[in-house]
């Protein structure tokens, strides 16, 4: 699917309910092919030792979050700039996206789930939200820690998450269910992708499986409306991969944001990237 085919029902099912699923938006060659690129990366990065494995948390350390890889390799900012990504964004958004920022999870055996949140707490896009495309790159379930959402959620605005006592099953915040919502698991196949809102409530289950990893890559945007923003603001990119630059939003509260916390943040890219 490209935008060309997301049909009224789908902007208005977007709209309604605060996200959409697009089943094989990328292939399964795609979403093999983005693998074997962060898995060379991820073997880089264990041989500089920028990646060590903590025995407290063995498998959730050596496979961490991997952030804005698209800034230094061209094959990964292709894939994010790609027109069946940014065209159906630009569709649902009615106007020009910003690329703002990626994230690549392993989500390996035995790791937590992502605790329910919403993305542009800690983005801090202002006006506006931003638009999240989360690509499944392999099948992923309830039992290997698939994604959920809150349907509808994203018409309550931010709420600011509680903070609580990190565990083994808790990430040290949280947000409640609000009172008569319920939340929808999302099954999804390599390929397939879920696009939402960013004041979306969204999480994802613990990997309970022994042996299956539920690798997945989300890139945020936003439109070229926004003002203000958080997260890269001075590292932007037009869907020609230009960089732009948006001011910085002073209002969020960046000590006790989301991608503050070191268990979100990864490792992350520092150089910059052109697409070839």
């Amino acid at each position: 699917m490209n935008n060309a085919r997301i049909t009224a029902e789908d902007k208005e099912r977007f709209e309604q309910e605060g996200y959409l699923k697009i089943s094989g938006l990328y292939s399964q060659a795609d979403a093999k092919q983005l693998i074997e690129q962060f898995q060379n990366i991820w073997s880089n990065l264990v041989a500089d030792r920028k990646i060590v494995q903590d025995p407290q948390r063995p498998v959730e350390s050596l496979f961490p979050r991997l952030r804005d890889y698209h800034k230094e390799h061209p094959a990964i900012l292709r894939f994010v700039l790609e027109q069946k990504a940014i065209g159906t964004v630009e569709a649902l958004l009615g106007e020009e996206p910003l690329v703002i920022s990626t994230s690549y999870y392993f989500k390996g055996p035995g790791t937590r789930g992502l605790p329910l949140h919403q993305d542009n707490y800690s983005i801090g896009v202002v006006p506006g939200t931003t638009c999240s495309v989360w690509v499944s790159l392999d099948a992923a379930d309830e039992e290997n820690g698939g994604l959920y959402v809150i349907p509808g959620s994203h018409k309550m605005g931010l709420l600011a998450p509680k903070s609580i006592p990190e565990s083994d099953t808790e990430y040290g915040e949280k947000l409640e269910i609000p009172e008569g919502a319920k939340s929808l698991f999302i099954q999804t196949a390599p390929g397939d992708a879920v696009i939402f809102n960013g004041n979306l409530l969204h999480g994802s289950t613990a990997n309970l499986s022994s042996n299956r990893f539920r690798r997945a890559i989300v890139t945020h945007y936003t439109g070229v409306s926004a003002e203000k923003v958080v997260l890269n603001y001075n590292h932007l990119l037009n869907k020609q991969g230009e960089k732009v630059r948006r001011r910085f939003n002073t209002a969020v509260n960046w000590e006790t944001a989301s991608l503050r916390k070191t268990v979100w943040s990864g490792v992350s890219a520092n150089n910059n990237c052109k697409p070839t």
